[in-house]
């Protein structure tokens, strides 16, 4: 059907309709906040979008990931550090028993302290965080020693599981977070025999020469146990190291969620203030036009506006 609008006309309607489309634009902006709110807002802007829509969500999930291993890596340094205490009781005991004025049965004694400080040893590495059990490696669904007075250290190894665990910074660079028991606590040569800084022979040795009251092998197992101390303290280096490098990680992740989050802002996010200011605008300029078209004899207009 041909139009009767004339060409003055049309145009009239056309910059009318672009009018209201900015205008529901606008108001859609201040609605909804944002100015982007699906593809055909701004086709150049969808995949930088998405993309930081992924970024985010990647950090976050690196942010779990970081803070799960937080609290295990703390848990696991005030461990090592209390064994490194206990440790410390050891040689205290030892240095005990080997004064003159001990008996067989003071030194007795002093054993079932010694004792005593290997079973804590043993629960210490036995500690388990969130189901985990943080010393056993990668075989963590169970311990890995029991206390075994048979035994040649006085313990049972039940696993020999080196830690491979690692977890990633938000640059996606991997670092270890934990030793296992075996690397820690019962130190040994590439062929299996106990070696220097074992501590659980070390602690063994020690109780073992107060029980049977033999002071020339207390004083070696006081040295052993000097030896273990020492051992022990560069494990707790070790998770001093981990602690820093995950709290820098966290510092990266909350850096990096803040970076992502403003790059979205500035590609999706409407300015609340300025669509406002528009769309009272745009709101003017209808009810100008329409104010100043009324003024004209053009029935044909507005009866194409009242369909």
């Amino acid at each position: 059907m041909t139009s009767a609008l004339t060409s003055a006309n049309q145009q009239f309607l056309n910059a009318l309709d672009r009018t209201r489309s900015a205008l529901s634009q606008a108001q859609l902006q201040v609605s909804s906040g944002l100015k982007v709110a699906q593809a055909s807002d701004a086709p150049d802007q969808v995949s930088p979008i998405l993309q930081l829509h992924v970024n985010i969500a990647q950090n976050q999930q690196t942010q779990t990931n970081l803070n799960q291993v937080k609290g295990e890596v703390d848990t696991a340094e005030q461990s090592v550090s209390s064994v490194a205490s206990l440790l410390d009781q050891v040689q205290t005991l030892a240095v005990q028993g080997l004064s003159t004025s001990q008996t067989a049965d003071t030194r007795g004694t002093l054993a079932a302290q010694v004792q005593s400080i290997l079973e804590q040893v043993v629960s210490i590495s036995s500690t388990s965080v969130n189901g985990r059990y943080i010393f056993s490696g990668d075989s963590d669904q169970s311990p890995s020693y029991q206390v075994d007075a048979t035994a040649a250290t006085g313990v049972a190894r039940l696993s020999n599981s080196p830690s491979t665990r690692q977890v990633q910074d938000t640059q996606g660079l991997s670092f270890s977070v934990g030793l296992s028991a075996n690397a820690i606590f019962d130190r040994r040569d590439a062929s299996d025999q106990v070696t220097t800084g074992n501590v659980f022979a070390a602690i063994h040795s020690v109780q073992a020469a107060l029980a049977s009251n033999d002071t020339k092998a207390l004083q070696d197992a006081s040295a052993s146990a000097r030896d273990a101390s020492s051992y022990v303290n560069q494990q707790l280096a070790f998770y001093g190291g981990v602690q820093n490098r995950v709290a820098a990680a966290l510092d990266q992740t909350t850096a990096a969620d803040t970076a992502y989050r403003s790059q979205l802002s500035d590609r999706q996010d409407a300015d609340v203030t300025a669509a406002i200011l528009e769309m009272q605008q745009l709101t003017v300029n209808i009810q100008a036009a329409m104010s100043s078209k009324a003024q004209m004899p053009q029935g044909s207009l507005f009866d194409e506006l009242s369909r």
